[in-house]
């Protein structure tokens, strides 16, 4: 059994809140030095301060993924202060709802930059900087509201998603011989009070309860069962798991 990320410099991408937050928080418990950028400087640092505060080991980098220049900066901070990376996860991202006929064109302009080209920079820096390191994991994360389900008045962003797993079957295709392993996790409905999900809610006015019963687990996923899908992609024991998109959905998408 590998250690998972005891002892590994992860950087991930989107630490101020949500997904990103619960993943840094965790990691650093575990024993790993995170590396957490984000546009919302003040939220990241808070973040980055409370995992040292607890005895864990973060940085924290402000960064918008949509600016290459600031990928490509983040990536020289975990060279200069780690000498190495051993793990990513790309998990910035943005949602805006609204349905097809709709759509306004600075809203889909910021979804693309943010969704698809952000994860593409980050692809691109963290491919050199794992390859330098002689191999490692990258883990992008994705949603079931992608190619692989369709949810009203949030087509767009669905659409971002799809890319984002085009873009991961790709990327671990070309990298494969380097060493490194590229996933994604199709996530949904986890717990976690300040993440996009909450907020798609939130906007749409819709009760949990009504998404709670749309699962056959009947409850949301767990922040831990978050935790664990990212931690087994990154870890040694998945590197012959490569160019996949983990289903993590209570078995919405097996209905």
């Amino acid at each position: 059994m590998a250690d998972g990320v005891a002892g590994k410099t992860i950087l991930i991408t989107g630490t101020a809140r949500g997904c990103g937050r619960v993943l840094a928080e965790a990691f650093a418990a575990e024993g790993a030095s995170v590396v957490g950028c984000d546009v919302d400087v003040d939220r990241g640092r808070e973040v980055a301060d409370r995992v040292r505060s607890g005895g864990g080991r973060m940085t924290f980098v402000e960064a918008d993924v949509t600016d290459e220049d600031a990928v490509r900066a983040v990536l020289a901070h975990v060279a200069d202060t780690h000498g190495r990376l051993d793990g990513a996860v790309n998990n910035a991202g943005t949602e805006t709802t609204g349905l097809i006929a709709d759509a306004d064109g600075d809203v889909v302009d910021r979804l693309l930059a943010v969704n698809v080209k952000g994860v593409l920079h980050s692809l691109k820096h963290e491919l050199a900087a794992l390859k330098a390191a002689g191999g490692g994991a990258i883990v992008n994360m994705s949603s079931v509201t992608s190619d692989m389900t369709a949810v009203p008045a949030n087509g767009v962003y669905a659409a971002t998603k799809g890319a984002v797993d085009a873009l991961t079957k790709a990327a671990a295709v070309e990298a494969a011989a380097d060493g490194i392993s590229v996933n994604a996790l199709a996530f949904a409905a986890v717990d976690i009070p300040d993440d996009m999900f909450w907020r798609f809610l939130d906007d749409r006015g819709i009760p949990v309860e009504t998404i709670v019963a749309a699962f056959p687990v009947k409850r949301l996923a767990r922040p831990a069962e978050l935790v664990a899908a990212v931690r087994y992609l990154l870890s040694d024991d998945a590197r012959f798991v490569t160019g996949t998109t983990l289903v993590l959905d209570g078995g919405y998408t097996a209905q």
